[in-house]
């Protein structure tokens, strides 16, 4: 199996469709976008160009935190929207009160498609657990926990996050601001092995290739160049 895999483009249209062009060259089984579909409040692009490039590219997706916003506004599930980002380190943003606005800026139809999109998802048998941030919390993460945003993940939240793995030997994450990799190990004993794939700068959208070889994932990094970048 090959999985492709790439996150945080936060509707920038050049960046998306830069590694999604690059990532054709390698001939996934699957594209995996890890989320930050769009930013919030405001994306950089219409983001109505994100959607549909995104749904013409047959890409599996999972949402996160940004996106969480956009869905999550006027709705049942936006006092747990805030109640979950809460729980990271950092204060919130003044920004928050136009996110109301951000969501006006997509069609309904762009919102159903995203509301219509889980926060984690199983590929593999199992064997490859996909999420944004951390396994229940898009906001936050264990890999490592930051001082910054996440010094607040206690030893608690991070022995429930790792039990939603089950029979994980990968997880694929996005939620950084530049791709790189991290050992873990689960409550059973096992390796974990966290891929987790962002933009590696304003020119470049790093992004990930995950090979199964029998037993073993190897794993090759990539960087698109968007047009005018080197």
């Amino acid at each position: 199996m090959r999985i492709g895999l790439f996150s945080d483009c936060e509707g920038n249209v050049a960046a998306l469709e830069a590694v999604l062009g690059a990532l054709r060259g390698y001939a996934p089984d699957v594209t995996v976008c890890a989320g930050d579909i769009l930013s919030s409040p405001f994306s950089p692009d219409p983001p109505d160009e994100t959607v549909a490039l995104l749904r013409a590219s047959d890409v599996l997706a999972v949402v996160g935190n940004n996106d969480r916003y956009l869905i999550d506004w006027g709705t049942h599930r936006w006092p747990h929207t805030l109640w979950m980002r809460l729980r990271r380190s950092d204060p919130l943003g003044a920004w928050i009160d136009q996110v109301s606005a951000g969501q006006a800026l997509l069609s309904s139809a762009d919102l159903e498609w995203l509301r219509g999109l889980p926060e984690e998802v199983q590929l593999d048998d199992g064997r490859v657990y996909v999420c944004h941030g951390m396994p229940g919390n898009c906001w936050n993460s264990i890999w490592p926990r930051s001082p910054l945003y996440d010094a607040n993940v206690s030893d608690m939240d991070r022995a429930a996050s790792l039990r939603m793995l089950g029979n994980a030997e990968l997880a694929l994450c996005g939620h950084v601001p530049e791709p790189w990799e991290y050992r873990d190990q689960l409550p059973d004993g096992r390796e974990l092995r966290v891929v987790r794939a962002g933009p590696r700068s304003d020119s470049q959208v790093g992004f990930a290739v995950i090979t199964r070889r029998q037993q073993a994932w190897d794993v090759e990094w990539g960087a698109a160049s968007l047009r005018g970048g080197t």
